[in-house]
């Protein structure tokens, strides 16, 4: 339907502007504020010009290529520079100053059994992006695509086949928020969605929603993003109250030797992480208490522990089986093992950190 240099219109946003490229369903157009902007075929409207066909996109020659020939008149002056005006009201500029960026899938299950995913990025903000996407494989980050989103419009981002998903650990999201005009600046967001198959998987984690036509498993990037920050915060807070306290603290008496090789435990039960549990979905909850492993096993090699015991408990076996694959794709060289059975029953692993 679109071809380079197609005046188009926006289906869902005011303006237009020039279709430069056409990849599959993504038309990029370069828009009236001088910005390409990737948009879906079905979001453009061709637009009627009264008397005028659409041209071809053209790439400017060199000015050895192209010199026109003198006839021996004085040079024409030269237009003036018009700039672009950047100026606005500071108060409207303030009124809508969140970021809200999610992330996107939907499923395409087929009869053999086979299913294909794909994600998209969701702008939900008045504040536009740009943004790199890559995919996480063995360690190193591969870029997958980079560009503009405008306000309050999504883009697809990759496809994964079902089995592709063992080969990526995540997606990676780079992202800076700018306005044109005056605006309130935000902190860039650098986060990683680590892909988990159980629940990308199950049917029942999709559903209707007012972003994307499919049913679709949606996860707020920034709002996680932020409580990641938050919780950094409250750990490294802790930390110093607790080294305050041992300074404080008279000599300890000497211990048996068997007192002093007692590990550090983490409980990981959710109840012990926030007063909100309830609030949170089941992809919530355990994306917190790999948050707070993460963190205390980071930690725990820091500062050269023997082993650090994570409390998991026993449940149906889904955080348990999320830090032991966690373990194996990320911390190789580690070893683990159940915990003491007669202190922790089933509900306790051992990483060993040396």
């Amino acid at each position: 339907m679109f071809r380079k240099g197609d005046k188009v219109k926006f289906l869902n946003d005011v303006g237009g502007g020039t279709v430069t490229r056409v990849e599959g369903n993504s038309i990029h157009v370069l828009n009236d504020d001088g910005f390409e902007v990737p948009v879906v075929a079905s979001q453009l409207l061709k637009a009627e010009v009264p008397g005028e066909a659409a041209t071809p996109f053209t790439v400017a020659t060199p000015a050895s290529e192209n010199v026109p020939e003198t006839s021996g008149a004085p040079p024409a002056e030269a237009e003036p520079l018009e700039y672009m005006d950047l100026s606005g009201d500071e108060e409207s500029a303030r009124m809508d100053a969140g970021v809200h960026v999610l992330l996107g899938w939907t499923a395409n299950r087929k009869k053999n059994g086979d299913a294909t995913y794909n994600a998209y990025l969701i702008n939900d903000c008045s504040y536009r992006l740009m943004y790199v996407a890559s995919a996480l494989e063995e360690g190193v980050l591969r870029g997958i695509q980079a560009g503009t989103l405008e306000n309050n419009s999504s883009i697809h981002v990759t496809e994964l086949p079902d089995k592709e998903l063992k080969n990526i650990a995540g997606l990676h999201f780079d992202i800076l928020f700018f306005k044109k005009g005056r605006f309130v600046p935000q902190e860039p967001l650098s986060y990683r969605w680590n892909i988990d198959e159980f629940y990308l998987t199950d049917p029942a984690n999709y559903h209707p929603n007012g972003y994307l036509e499919e049913k679709a498993l949606i996860y707020h990037l920034t709002e996680k993003f932020l409580l990641a920050g938050i919780e950094a915060v409250h750990h490294s807070l802790d930390q110093q109250e607790r080294q305050k306290k041992r300074t404080d603290l008279p000599a300890p008496l000497p211990v048996r030797q068997k007192e002093q090789e007692k590990p550090e435990e983490i409980d990981l039960h959710i109840e012990q992480l926030t007063d909100h549990a309830g609030q949170l979905s089941p992809v919530e909850i355990l994306d917190m208490q790999m948050s707070r492993f993460k963190l205390a096993l980071e930690g725990a090699i820091r500062n050269k522990q023997k082993n650090i015991v994570f409390i998991h408990g026993v449940g149906n076996g889904r955080l348990r089986l999320e830090i032991r694959r966690t373990l194996d794709r990320q911390y190789p060289r580690l070893r683990y093992q159940d915990a003491s059975f007669k202190e922790y029953g089933y509900g306790a692993t051992t990483v060993f950190c040396k």
